[in-house]
């Protein structure tokens, strides 16, 4: 489920620029103090001695603000925290990169690597956690939030397929588990939080939850609620936009209408009172909102 960062050999030639190369090279000549302590950093990131990487990158970065070196020691040391899985620190460390060194030509991979790091908080058991549980979607949701918003500020960056694919997984997980609620409630027959959550899922994930199986699913939950007036409403919508499903949808309807009249005959109301559906302002059948991918 989770996205990784490149490879630690690959970060290396990050030494003092952000130039080309495989690999930190040994200068012919010695360096000033500040770069060889960011360039005995870069050896251990590059070797994998993370502990080490972050404490030499520390150590360049109690130098002045002014050297070139303390910028770069800020986004390597952010690369460390991120390898180590300290993810929230990495969060930190990244975006006090972006915001102390705005100009720098590193912040659009600083800004992509703080919406990785918020998806690599996410549970890896999102998808079974039961709704009970009370399940934090809060690290995808911002993870979301952070890629779509590098998509929009940066759409030629060379990081840009790929925060499209990390974004399209945060959909997938989001209705994954909307979906997954929905059939918790559907096999308990709790029809009142069925709706409620039915309703939330076509309302955010439009292309992925209006589908003729969740229409009659809802149609089917307020029917067994009571309210059959708007379990009619959907049913009339499911024949109007699944034609092949006409004759079903007449069955259902001619179904609720015979069940309204009867309990009228017994001097019942017949169906729930108007007002008082759940979400009753909101009908995801005949809603416009734009796609959500």
């Amino acid at each position: 489920m989770k996205t990784h960062l490149p490879a630690l050999a690959v970060l290396a030639c990050a030494a003092l620029c952000a130039c080309g190369g495989t690999q930190v090279v040994a200068p012919a000549v010695p360096l000033p103090e500040s770069e060889q302590l960011y360039f005995d950093a870069m050896e251990h990131l590059s070797g994998g001695g993370l502990i080490e990487a972050e404490q030499e990158f520390h150590k360049v970065l109690k130098l002045p603000s002014y050297l070139k070196v303390t910028a770069l020691a800020r986004l390597r040391l952010a690369d460390a925290q991120y390898a180590q899985h300290k993810y929230d620190e990495s969060i930190e460390t990244y975006l006090s990169f972006v915001q102390r060194h705005d100009t720098n030509e590193n912040v659009p991979y600083a800004l992509f690597m703080v919406a990785k790091a918020h998806f690599q908080l996410a549970p890896d058991d999102i998808f079974i956690l039961p709704p009970q549980e009370e399940l934090d979607l809060g690290p995808v949701q911002q993870a979301r939030s952070h890629l779509e918003r590098f998509i929009r500020q940066f759409p030629r960056s060379r990081f840009v397929t790929e925060a499209t694919q990390l974004r399209d997984r945060c959909l997938a997980l989001q209705f994954a588990h909307h979906d997954y609620v929905v059939k918790f409630y559907l096999h308990r027959e709790k029809w009142l939080p069925l709706v409620f959550r039915m309703h939330l899922a076509m309302q955010q994930f439009p292309s992925r939850a209006r589908t003729l199986a969740n229409y009659e699913l809802l149609a089917g939950a307020y029917a067994k609620l009571g309210w059959r007036t708007r379990a009619i409403e959907l049913w009339t919508a499911v024949g109007q936009r699944y034609p092949g499903e006409n004759d079903h949808a007449g069955r259902e309807i001619a179904a609720l209408n015979a069940a309204i009249a009867a309990d009228k005959a017994k001097g019942l109301p017949g169906d729930m009172p108007a007002e008082l559906p759940p979400t009753a302002a909101y009908k995801p059948e005949t809603a416009t909102e734009s796609e959500d991918s």
